[in-house]
């Protein structure tokens, strides 16, 4: 692999190490842009240092339990002939569990304090397809803290020249800022690993893994705006039943937050969404909330927005529910909220209110149907509502366990 003095990061002019002419461009025609006019951010002395190319995928052949062959994905290295380096290739299969990740940690083995580059630095790679014919592949981006609670980006449009990844390779730029997804919650100071998780299935080849500056590519994501939605489909579309393809947030995290998949109780051994939390804050305590971060989402679209259907009053988002540790009172409202995030990252969420689950018969399966009338949508008078339909989440508070199944979408 490239070492911290060969790759050429963004604001030093170049997209590859010297490597010949002949090769230099060649890689200017499949990237479209070598340009060595882009407005860096600026930066202070700790932060230049901290963004300096810090190369992820350096030493990765030592990374124990990285390479092999696993029940979800399969991971080796290779020789790319043409750029006369190692490339990392991901392979992976839809299971009936969680994806798979695989976790790059920094090249000195330590956590990093990325508190002071959030707004000015970003992650870099170049990615390929291996083949015309190979699927369209789903990725999540995590920046995991030492405790284990994520910030969390899917590839998007605007990451990438051409979308989706074709089998010429291009730059792939992530900003810190894009990471949304848990990010109050994660301890950005503490940052130990990055975070590739594969989703549903695909073959990709993966170089020149680094942190950097970040510089918005505005023709990149002008064309990503300019891009339409796909219309929302008709139709019943499963984001949960017995397992899930694109989730985020499962996970057992001990005491205070167990999100996992688990038989149901009683006669039914089918398996259910278990979710477990506290977030009682610990008498006497100053610190921080041991683990702050209570979201779940899915997605039955591998990630890609769709515009919001014609008749929102005729389109629901519909789950089962058995309330097992939520006492929540005759009237009150359970203390979970589900939430739609749109393409922008701009979220509604709706109580779980008695209108919509009723509190009688605790204990029992009962279904609820939120239609999708209920959370805020983008207008005239409401502009910054949501605009599209990308995932759907659960959020929690206060302290409880349910049991969630049957989890989907009818437009």
């Amino acid at each position: 692999m490239m070492g911290t003095g060969e790759r050429q990061i963004w604001n030093r002019g170049t997209l590859f190490p010297c490597m010949g002419t002949f090769v230099f461009a060649i890689a200017c025609l499949s990237l479209g842009s070598c340009s060595s006019s882009r407005n860096m951010p600026q930066l202070n002395g700790a932060q230049a240092a901290m963004l300096d190319s810090i190369p992820l995928l350096k030493g990765a052949k030592e990374i124990e339990g990285l390479a092999g062959k696993f029940k979800q994905h399969q991971c080796s290295f290779e020789e790319d002939n043409l750029l006369q380096t190692e490339v990392l290739k991901l392979r992976w299969w839809k299971s009936d569990t969680p994806p798979n990740s695989i976790a790059l940690p920094w090249p000195e083995g330590t956590s990093k304090n990325l508190q002071t580059v959030q707004s000015v630095g970003g992650i870099s790679l170049f990615i390929k397809k291996t083949g015309e014919s190979q699927a369209n592949p789903v990725l999540v981006f995590e920046l995991t803290d030492s405790k284990g609670v994520s910030s969390s980006i899917p590839l998007l449009a605007r990451h990438i020249p051409v979308y989706p990844i074709d089998t010429t390779w291009q730059e792939v730029r992530i900003p810190f800022s894009d990471f949304t997804r848990g990010k109050s919650q994660t301890d950005w100071s503490d940052i130990s690993s990055l975070n590739l998780k594969m989703e549903h299935f695909g073959e990709i080849l993966l170089r020149d893994f680094v942190i950097v500056p970040h510089s918005t590519r505005k023709k990149v994501e002008r064309k990503a705006r300019k891009r339409p939605l796909n219309p929302a489909p008709n139709g019943r579309f499963i984001l949960f039943e017995e397992n899930v393809e694109y989730a985020w947030g499962l996970g057992d995290f001990g005491e205070n937050r167990r999100f996992t998949i688990n038989k149901k109780r009683g006669r039914d051994k089918s398996l259910g969404l278990d979710l477990e939390w506290d977030l009682q804050p610990i008498p006497f305590n100053t610190g921080p909330d041991p683990v702050p971060h209570h979201i779940i989402g899915f997605s039955w679209n591998g990630w890609q927005a769709v515009l919001p259907p014609e008749s929102l009053d005729k389109a629901f988002l519909v789950f089962k529910l058995r309330n097992i540790g939520v006492n929540q009172g005759p009237n009150a409202a359970l203390p979970i909220q589900i939430g739609i995030q749109d393409q922008r990252g701009r979220t509604s969420t709706v109580a779980l209110t008695q209108d919509l689950i009723s509190g009688e018969y605790f204990g029992k399966w009962k279904e609820c149907r939120v239609p999708f009338s209920a959370f805020r949508w983008s207008s005239e008078s409401s502009p910054d509502g949501l605009s599209s339909i990308g995932s759907i989440f659960f959020q929690f508070s206060e302290k409880g366990q349910v049991y969630i199944d049957d989890l989907f979408v009818k437009f």
